[in-house]
């Protein structure tokens, strides 16, 4: 692809879609919004702490959307044996903290290097053969876990054995009810070798292997590439990275922030962009280096984590310990708020305004523009330096009307703005933070968020039915709904399956919800005929491929 043009934010768009289109990406997965443990623990989460988490999680944030919950590294034995797990943090086993977390209604996800192998691993101490080895019949080492511990080696997924390896251990997790899985360090995994298969490069034998596993875990389970390059994987995981990793610190956020916005045109072009977890609460991890977080980030410098969450527009992932967030009603706040939890459904990536134009005191891409509908607009603008920034903000050069014609909210409470009759937003930014203004133009009225239903209307007892709601996204755009299928049960979702168990007729009713807790329902019919066989026929029995 070649393209010459004035508009650099037109040509990396275009770009996007085209990658879109030419790779089949996967990018229909509701936003995953949850916890992560990687932040919060590092390799510390025991079963316990586990648990009560998801108690929390489950009693405290699930209401808003938050229904993710990913254990990341720490809980397996080794690098590469991902369904044997510590027994000494674990010793009921991954599968019995998986039953505690969707029984309380959370979606279960872990964390996994799929293609690194450490010298502890049954496969290392059983099927070096099963290893990438380079011409001279020598193994490949890429490193260590951490420092000098645990040498670590690439599975070749060329090799049958390996491929079998990877089939087995996905199909576990899967049966263990995982239905996330990060796939972290595919970069250092990604390396040339004498594979199996003879002329294999290394980005052919990462693809090898995803397929692999997506074909393990069918098309039900949100796959997570992280570590990995960005063209690589697309058409088969749904989310993955785009910057660096985050972690309880401003200088971490502030250095993945450029990354966010140089990549803000992949979301929902790739993949559902990752933009790794956000953390707002007190918490400090005095004895892991990676992060930082030996300080308390300030409230300010929280503010400035989830708001470059929110404007990533992709998975919005708390990476605190939750009982010390809940000390801090003030910070829990920031996580609850519903307009930034809206910007992570809405699924659309703020708009970088100065991109390639930054104010040179700024150091980086500063200003982020969301237009969510015709009526209202989000605005954040970040300081990331270590000076006081004054701010004049022309709404106009943004493509929008001047401050006189909307109703200012800054969302995080601070009214000391806005002059709704001057012809700028003027402010002053300490050091280390962010401010967000929701733009509403009240000419326009609060509209229940126009969609169509789209489901088969009749089907056979047994059968599994698509449902599917499809909007108008920039008139005014459906975040989620709620399915009342009228047989008892209900889902929710903008795209749901359900199974009738018994011949009827259907009433389901749906209810989409918009901005400003904006709704709209309708009602389907669906005729269900016919009967669940019971009977045994030998001759329809099939095996597992």
């Amino acid at each position: 692809m070649f393209s010459v043009g004035s508009d650099y934010h037109a040509q990396l768009e275009q770009y996007g879609r085209a990658i879109k289109l030419l790779h089949k990406a996967r990018v229909d997965t509701p936003t995953p919004i949850g916890w992560w443990s990687w932040t919060a623990y590092y390799f510390g989460l025991n079963q316990g702490a586990a648990i009560t988490t998801a108690e929390y999680l489950a009693e405290n944030l699930k209401q808003l959307g938050y229904h993710y919950y990913q254990i990341d590294e720490g809980y397996q034995y080794a690098r590469g044996e991902y369904t044997t797990p510590d027994a000494n943090l674990f010793p009921r086993g991954l599968g019995y903290v998986g039953d505690e977390v969707r029984r309380r209604g959370l979606t279960f996800g872990v964390w996994t290097a799929p293609f690194e192998v450490s010298d502890r691993a049954w496969v290392f101490q059983n099927h070096k053969d099963w290893l990438l080895h380079n011409s001279a019949g020598q193994l490949i080492h890429i490193g260590h876990v951490t420092d000098h511990n645990d040498p670590l080696y690439v599975l070749d997924t060329t090799n049958p054995g390996a491929q079998g390896y990877l089939k087995e251990t996905y199909s576990t997790l899967y049966n263990w009810g995982v239905r996330f899985i990060k796939m972290d360090f595919m970069d250092d995994t990604a390396v040339e070798g004498a594979y199996y298969r003879p002329n294999t490069t290394a980005l052919e034998a990462q693809r090898i292997g995803l397929n692999i596993i997506r074909s393990a875990v069918g098309e039900d389970v949100v796959l997570d590439k992280d570590g990995s390059p960005m063209l690589n994987p697309v058409g088969i995981v749904d989310t993955g990275r785009i910057s660096q990793d985050t972690g309880h610190m401003f200088g971490a956020t502030r250095d993945a922030a450029s990354g966010i916005a140089a990549r803000y045109y992949m979301n929902r072009n790739f993949f559902i962009a990752d933009p790794d977890a956000f953390t707002v609460s007190t918490q400090t991890v005095n004895d892991e280096p990676w992060h930082g977080g030996q300080h308390t980030l300030t409230l300010d410098e929280a503010k400035v984590s989830i708001a470059l969450a929110a404007v990533a527009g992709g998975m919005f992932e708390l990476g605190d310990d939750l009982p010390t967030l809940g000390s801090s009603p003030e910070r829990l706040a920031l996580v609850k708020n519903t307009d930034l939890i809206d910007m992570a459904r809405l699924g659309r990536s703020s708009f970088p305004v100065d991109l390639l134009s930054y104010d040179s005191a700024d150091k980086q891409p500063s200003i982020f523009l969301l237009k969510e509908d015709n009526r209202q607009s989000i605005l954040t603008i970040f300081n990331w330096t270590e000076e006081e920034r004054k701010r004049s903000i022309d709404l106009k050069s943004l493509g929008l009307k001047g401050p006189g014609e909307y109703q200012i909210a800054e969302e995080f409470g601070d009214k000391s703005c806005c002059d709704n009759s001057a012809a700028t937003i003027d402010f002053v930014e300490p050091p280390h933070s962010v401010r967000m203004f929701k733009l509403i133009d009240n000419a326009i009225p609060v509209a229940p968020p126009p969609f169509d239903v789209h489901s088969a209307d009749k089907g056979k007892a047994g059968e599994t039915i698509t449902f599917s709601a499809e909007g108008a996204p920039e008139e005014s755009p459906v975040l989620t709904c709620h399915w009342d299928f009228g047989d008892g049960t209900t889902l929710d979702g903008v795209k749901v399956h359900h199974t009738f168990t018994h011949s009827g007729g259907y009433t389901v009713n749906v209810t989409a919800l918009g901005l400003d807790a904006a709704t709209n329902s309708k009602t389907v019919t669906v005729s269900i005929s016919g009967k669940i066989p019971t009977g045994f026929v030998p001759a329809e029995k099939k095996r597992p491929e």
